[in-house]
């Protein structure tokens, strides 16, 4: 029994009369873009990857997000002393960068596919046809590679949505398999009822190209986003100073005291702590004289009329009409929504103050 070209160093080659009735097939150099990619040992077909773009879902909701992409892996026809086992599937998930999966990001930990472990056996390839055999590369998401997910659509406008991924395979020869092992002792230890049994012989040089799958944008937002989470919670991220430099440790501590105070329920305190913010940074600023955004003018010599003193002015003033209403009487009255309101509020008017100290010390 001869194993294929590349199972081992010291495997038999193939003759010429066997190259003759098992010619190779020929290698498809298939773009990764329609979807589809050969599986290779060395420059030997063996078979074909497919990813059907409106198939990819995600699920698990806003708890645990995840993506589903599933694929086809179709393994070419081999006769019987010639076939092939892959064994596992490991992919990377890739924001393609200009088309380019091999530059893309990877969003996550890889998504691992055995096929050892699988209930409908190992997949092999069986003589006079191709087979498929379903896999599913599941990607779980963080909250933050859920968002990059979705800046990742929207910065493409109208266009389809392209995901790739880098894979990896593990490969064997399937020297033989059944339900007693041979060739062995007759008093082998384990009795026929405890299974099929194969055995293997791993090949070093399976390899695939990456793929890429472009998604359409009905496709994105019926099965995808919805099943991340995205249909009952939007998330947006508001960058906070990292350091007390820009704004002072005293602003630095009242966003902390105000998120805490929200998320223990003491409403009139977060919108009271937004309040002390506002101070914080009006102090730290010396805007003693002035609103923030006319020492902002005079510190980073900007125009008055710039757009961005009169979005920030503004912010700053809805800021202080509603975090002043949690020293008054009525601040008794503060629900959750007002409370809410005045912490993001509060975050946003930071992180907007800190980026454009930010660009004037670039």
């Amino acid at each position: 029994m001869r194993p294929p070209p590349g199972a081992a160093a010291a495997t038999s080659p193939r003759g010429p009369r066997a190259a003759a009735e098992h010619p190779p097939p020929r290698c498809f150099n298939l773009q990764p873009m329609d979807g589809r990619v050969d599986v290779l040992l060395g420059n030997f077909r063996v078979g074909r990857l497919h990813v059907d773009p409106a198939s990819v879902r995600g699920e698990g909701g806003c708890l645990s997000p995840a993506l589903l992409v599933p694929a086809s892996l179709q393994l070419d026809p081999r006769d019987e002393t010639q076939k092939i086992a892959i064994t596992e599937l490991e992919a990377d998930l890739v924001l393609p960068n200009r088309g380019e999966v091999a530059l893309g990001p990877v969003v996550g930990a890889p998504a691992r596919v055995s096929s050892l472990d699988s209930r409908g056996g190992i997949w092999v390839s069986i003589p006079g046809s191709s087979i498929d055999h379903r896999v599913d590369f599941r990607f779980p998401l963080s909250i933050e590679q859920v968002r990059l997910l979705e800046d990742h659509a929207e910065r493409l406008g109208d266009e389809e949505i392209p995901l790739g991924l880098r894979l990896r395979i593990s490969a064997a020869w399937l020297r033989q398999s059944s339900n007693a092992p041979r060739p062995g002792p007759v008093n082998h230890p384990l009795p026929a009822a405890t299974g099929m049994a194969s055995e293997l012989w791993p090949l070093w040089e399976g390899k695939i190209e990456p793929l890429e799958a472009r998604l359409r944008r009905d496709d994105w937002a019926t099965q995808v986003l919805p099943g991340l989470g995205a249909d009952q919670v939007r998330l947006i991220a508001v960058r906070l100073p990292a350091s007390s430099r820009v704004l002072g440790s005293e602003a630095a501590g009242a966003i902390d005291t105000a998120r805490h105070r929200y998320d223990a329920g003491d409403y009139r305190g977060a919108v009271q702590a937004c309040r002390d913010l506002r101070d914080a940074v009006r102090n730290h600023l010396q805007a003693d004289h002035g609103t923030v955004a006319e020492r902002v003018v005079e510190v980073l010599a900007l125009p008055a009329d710039s757009p961005q003193i009169v979005l920030l002015d503004n912010l700053w003033k809805a800021l202080s009409d509603l975090s002043s209403a949690g020293h008054h009487r009525q601040g008794r009255q503060l629900g959750a929504a007002e409370a809410r309101a005045s912490v993001l509020l509060a975050a946003t008017a930071v992180e907007y103050l800190t980026s454009l100290f930010a660009r004037g010390e670039a």
